[in-house]
């Protein structure tokens, strides 16, 4: 059964990909006007990275019931990481008048900081666990 699933998810991937470069294909071709077709295709591709996020623990977790501790421990960082990045984004840092010629509000550059803290940590543990994971594969 895993075997099925596992090339099913293969091939949905391999199929998923040729879709966007043909869809990124005639984007570059029609230009600026193909901008409304860019937007389709990143809303969509978001919202099955969301399914993916959220079937994905919830498969493993209906395979081998002992993940859950594990998926519990992963959320609960996740959710420690979006809580340290809330604290030490600065907030709305640029003046006033600059935002309002922007047609931005300090509330949306507050969130825009906070979101981009949130990546730059996560970056920064996906590299330092690969770093990790090498050095302790290099020694073993």
């Amino acid at each position: 059964m895993d075997d099925k699933l596992l090339k099913l998810c293969k091939y949905g991937l391999w199929g998923l990909m040729g879709i966007i470069v043909v869809i990124l294909a005639i984007c570059f071709f029609k230009g600026e006007s193909s901008a409304d077709i860019q937007m389709y295709v990143t809303y969509t591709l978001v919202i099955l990275l969301v399914i993916a996020i959220l079937f994905s623990p919830i498969y493993g977790a209906i395979i081998n019931p002992g993940n859950v501790k594990k998926i519990g421990i992963a959320i609960g960082l996740f959710a420690i990481i979006a809580l340290v990045a809330y604290l030490i984004s600065p907030g709305a840092t640029l003046s006033a008048e600059y935002l309002e010629s922007m047609g931005v509000t300090a509330k949306s550059e507050a969130v825009c900081d906070y979101l981009m803290m949130f990546v730059y940590i996560m970056l920064g543990g996906t590299f330092a666990s690969v770093i990790y994971s090498a050095i302790a594969k290099f020694f073993k």
